[in-house]
């Protein structure tokens, strides 16, 4: 018998999370950022130290320059590709700074890849990559022809440097392709990951939503049943009092007038009675105007479920059926959910079943043991209810206390105790 997914209705709205908008539009819009595991941080601190111990001393060996300069200028690169998980302005700014100090510290260099090193060019690639796997496409946009315009300015304020076309020229053509191709790459997983991400939101808000309705549902159901006993009593009660004066006869005016008023009473209860079920009921629920099931009746129930392969001992007080309706009906839907869950979850598995009237009030006891490797085929039970949720909704109005859990064979136990005898006297 499994638990419900859900044991608490949600108390209030949930809107969904996907735009209404679709298409190019949504590339612009600002992401739905996942934040970022601890596997994620881990692979990012790893790549950042590896890259910083391998590009420092190629910095300084290849370029000449001094170990200072280059320990600023290489730890900025580093540190501006962690950043770009948090703050991508912020770290545009490190990378940015950081590019342009290295640059300036190799432009003497004259036979070395400039203006990036190739260290450098490793390190904004991991930068932009970063960058698209979290931001929306104006962003990237932005930071891409940011670092690009800072390289061709590098280049441009170089004189010295101009005539070395062979080096800077095909140093930015590769530089210019390969990240673009590594941004339009990071954009379109990130943004194939932002997708699945808003569907599962939007899933899990959907998901909340029927629960909810369910909610309100399954309190409408128990509403409607329990005003359908009291409709009942309060038609019995008419109807004595109206019957009084012909089946005693020789009594006084004034107690006859009071019978009258009684029976008064009662239709005039009756008709706000039954104004009261047509507001709760719904147009199409013919099955909830047949008589509302008691105890007996669960002989029926246990027959339809044993058809399925399951196998139910049962055992019921004989004082169960003189309970009042509203406790019998109440056992009734329980044993109801709990034969239903268990054909849904527990297939083939064996259900005992107890019910015991004492003068603490009726005891009921569903077990059932784990169910067998080998599903039998079944057919679903009309429960009509919400699984544990619909059972504590039932034994609340009636002051009941519900224990449910796990037993000890992997199996399932539901044990629910009414307070009161509640005998119908009449």
């Amino acid at each position: 018998m499994a638990v419900d997914r859900i044991e608490t209705a949600p108390r209030r709205e949930t809107a969904t999370r996907m735009n209404s908008s679709t298409g190019w539009k949504d590339l612009f819009r600002r992401p739905v950022r996942a934040s970022i595991t601890w596997l994620g941080w881990v692979i990012v601190s790893v790549f950042c130290v590896g890259l910083f111990w391998v590009a420092l001393p190629v910095t300084v060996a290849h370029y000449d320059i001094s170990l200072p300069f280059g320990f600023l200028a290489v730890t900025g690169q580093c540190a501006a590709i962690a950043l770009a998980i948090r703050a991508p302005i912020p770290a545009l700014v490190v990378e940015l700074a950081a590019t342009v100090f290295l640059a300036t510290l190799t432009a003497h260099v004259a036979e070395r890849p400039w203006p990036l090193t190739i260290p450098g060019f490793v390190a904004l690639a991991a930068f932009l990559a970063t960058i698209g796997l979290r931001e929306r496409l104006p962003v990237l946009i932005g930071v891409w022809w940011a670092s690009m315009g800072a390289l061709v300015a590098i280049v441009v304020l170089s004189p010295g440097k101009l005539s070395h076309s062979s080096v800077w020229g095909d140093s930015l053509i590769v530089i210019f392709t390969i990240t673009l191709l590594v941004l339009a790459a990071s954009f379109a997983i990130g943004q194939g990951a932002r997708v699945r991400r808003e569907l599962l939101t939007a899933r899990r808000d959907v998901e909340l939503e029927q629960a909810r309705r369910q909610y309100v549902e399954e309190r409408g159901r128990i509403a409607r049943e329990l005003h359908d006993i009291v409709a009942h009593s309060m038609s019995i009660i008419h109807m004595q009092a109206i019957s009084a004066p012909f089946r005693m006869p020789g009594l006084t005016a004034d107690v006859a007038g009071e019978f009258e008023s009684i029976a008064g009473s009662a239709k005039s209860a009756l008709g706000e009675m039954r104004q009261l079920l047509g507001a709760l009921r719904d147009e199409d629920d013919i099955g909830m105007r047949a008589p509302q099931p008691q105890v007996s009746d669960l002989i029926e129930l246990i027959e339809s479920v044993e058809r399925s392969g399951i196998v139910i001992s049962a055992r019921t007080d004989d004082r169960a059926t003189g309970l009042s309706p509203v406790v019998q009906l109440t056992v009734y839907r329980i044993v109801q959910e709990a034969l239903s869950n268990v054909v849904r979850h527990a297939p083939g598995a064996a259900v005992v079943l107890g019910i015991v009237v004492g003068d603490a009030g009726a005891t009921t006891v569903i077990v059932n043991n784990g169910p067998p490797s080998r599903p039998s085929s079944r057919e679903l039970v009309s429960a009509g209810g919400q699984g544990l949720r619909g059972m504590a909704e039932r034994v609340a109005l009636l002051g009941g206390t519900l224990a449910h859990g796990a037993a000890s064979d992997g199996g399932f136990r539901v044990r629910v105790l009414l307070p009161g005898t509640g005998h119908d006297d009449g």
